[in-house]
């Protein structure tokens, strides 16, 4: 409904301005100088590339896969099916699904923008106009290429490969490893404000013949995927809906057809001892190709954004909190495949604890080789002596901390329907659902602490190798703590269950047990622990709500 849609929009604005002010007054330091703005302007547009490339390469992939718009079932079984065009039939979902992307690309682009003007001066409508247009641009280029696959049912291999190659391109020209990338050319679209080139123009040129073409064709949509996908995408909504991130997870990755390779990667020997480690590790070595790429990709971005956090954008720390987060998730997989089948678990003649706290290493080793490759892009955007130093004394810190806001993640698991905070207020249920969602990201964003400490420390003339070790060694103490709740969580768990069960035995069984004494004991007044005297009323003599009992009569046959 619009009143509906209108709600949601004020919510937004809210919410969403309030952040907006706060991380704009979080963007602090003096504007470059032009040697800056000259760098700027050098190995900005291959880093935004690579952005421009992303999204074509999941706009390919998604497309292949019957994607990008999810319909509800009876759409696809009784309205693709009934002699009316598939393509008229699927236009009006596609456009509202390219308006709502694209009003979201301006309004992030104009933040964007108007973030960038602090930095790099120059126009103030001029950052957020381009900003808006270059991000809009770019999530229509996407769009566009989802459809064109989905229309023309591009095999998967090929989008994958297509894809992957365009955006290995624009990492290898951000690194300066390979010239010439081609997204690098039209992301120069949002720094048109410092330098124009026309040539940028084309990525609007792009983006809109891109939604032309893949609109007019969307008709020739795969039912097949396009049920697969319908399915899988309600569950998925679901899911989110009930706050199960976990299940979300797992529904994602069959959205994305990620299963694990029947061939491990490296045979694993195992020799009978330390059983939990050797399961755990088998799983990792046949994890798909797509799973270990991703992992790689958000350690790049974690370790750039930790970079940008020690040029002076501390803002940053929030975005490499969040790929650290998304990291600990692929990471902690044996330890959730071990919760996801409590079963199983519940069998084995061990406590509960025993098994899980037994998951942590193999996650910790997997995070650990994830902050080897966040420190090597950190390092290799400006390399330096200083900077590798900085780098390996983040590394442990980052890496625990992300698994440990992971672990917390799927070991919270979806909020409980008995749970007794339902009988709170509303206010109060917010509060704690926005920290359940909050918790685990803030987790994971501690590990950026040493980074930060040390960028702060340079500013006030300290050493930031002594602030980044006392921050480190907390973020380490931390995620320890962390891991003792893991062994200890059932038992806290059933000691809670058991106090909260005291309590509502002292509070509401109290008066049923002192009302039965006193009926039982000849019409007795209740003592004080009944429910009528702890309410300051009479005491109740029988179950008739405080009346004195009905007197039995003995009747004729009954006496001796």
């Amino acid at each position: 409904h619009w009143i509906d849609a209108l709600y949601q929009v004020y919510l937004t604005a809210l919410f969403g301005g309030g952040a907006v002010i706060i991380v704009s007054g979080l963007v602090s330091g003096d504007e470059l100088s032009s040697s800056g703005i000259d760098q700027v302007l050098r190995e900005g547009p291959a880093w935004l590339g690579v952005l421009v490339a992303l999204a074509v390469a999941m706009g390919l992939r998604s497309g292949a896969r019957g994607g990008p718009i999810a319909l509800e079932a009876p759409d696809v079984r009784h309205v693709l099916l009934s002699p009316v065009p598939r393509q008229a039939a699927l236009r009006g979902p596609a456009v509202r699904q390219l308006r709502f992307a694209v009003f979201v690309g301006v309004v992030v682009g104009a933040i964007a923008g108007q973030l960038a003007v602090r930095r790099l001066g120059g126009n103030f409508l001029a950052w957020v106009a381009c900003g808006s247009l270059f991000l809009a641009a770019t999530v229509a280029l996407g769009l566009g290429c989802a459809f064109l696959a989905s229309g023309r049912r591009l095999r998967p291999w090929l989008a994958t490969l297509v894809g992957g190659v365009l955006l290995a391109w624009a990492i290898a020209d951000a690194v300066d490893a390979v010239p010439g990338s081609p997204t690098a050319y039209l992301a120069e679209l949002a720094f048109w404000p410092l330098d124009v080139d026309p040539v940028a123009g084309l990525l609007v040129v792009l983006a809109v013949a891109a939604v032309v073409v893949g609109v007019a064709g969307i008709g020739g949509v795969s039912l097949e995927a396009a049920e697969r996908r319908t399915r899988l995408v309600g569950q998925l909504k679901f899911a989110a809906t009930l706050q199960d991130l976990r299940t979300v997870i797992v529904l994602r990755r069959q959205l994305n057809q990620e299963l694990p390779r029947p061939r491990p990667w490296v045979r694993e020997r195992h020799h009978g001892r330390f059983p939990v480690w050797h399961r755990g590790v088998r799983g990792v070595l046949r994890w798909p190709a797509p799973r270990i790429g991703r992992l790689v990709v958000v350690a790049a971005v974690a370790g750039l954004a930790l970079r940008g956090v020690w040029e002076g954008s501390i803002p940053l720390a929030v975005v490499a909190g969040l790929a650290l987060f998304v990291a600990g998730l692929d990471a902690i997989e044996p330890l959730a495949q071990e919760t996801d089948h409590p079963g199983r678990r519940e069998a084995l003649p061990l406590p509960e604890g025993y098994v899980l706290v037994r998951h942590l290493p193999l996650a910790a080793v997997v995070m650990v080789k994830v902050g080897i490759i966040a420190a090597a892009a950190a390092v290799l955007v400006d390399p330096s002596v200083a900077a590798a130093e900085l780098a390996a004394l983040c590394i442990l810190p980052a890496a625990f901390a992300g698994a440990a806001g992971a672990v917390i993640s799927v070991l919270m698991g979806a909020p409980e329907p008995s749970d007794n905070w339902q009988m709170l207020p509303p206010e109060v249920q917010g509060s704690r659902t926005a920290f359940r969602t909050v918790w685990p990201p803030l987790v994971a964003t501690l590990g950026t602490l040493p980074v930060v400490f040390a960028r702060v420390a340079a500013e006030n003339d300290s050493s930031p190798w002594e602030a980044a070790t006392t921050a480190g060694f907390l973020v380490v103490v931390f995620t320890v703590v962390v891991a003792g709740w893991v062994h200890q969580r059932a038992v806290i768990k059933d000691w809670w269950r058991s106090q909260q069960e005291l309590a509502g035995l002292g509070g509401g069984g109290s008066s049923s047990s002192s009302g039965d004494d006193g009926e039982r004991g000849g019409g007795r007044s209740a003592g004080p622990g009944s429910g009528s005297a702890s309410r300051g009323g009479p005491a109740r003599t029988s179950r008739t709500g405080g009346k004195p009992g009905a007197r039995k009569v003995t009747t004729r046959l009954e006496r001796p």
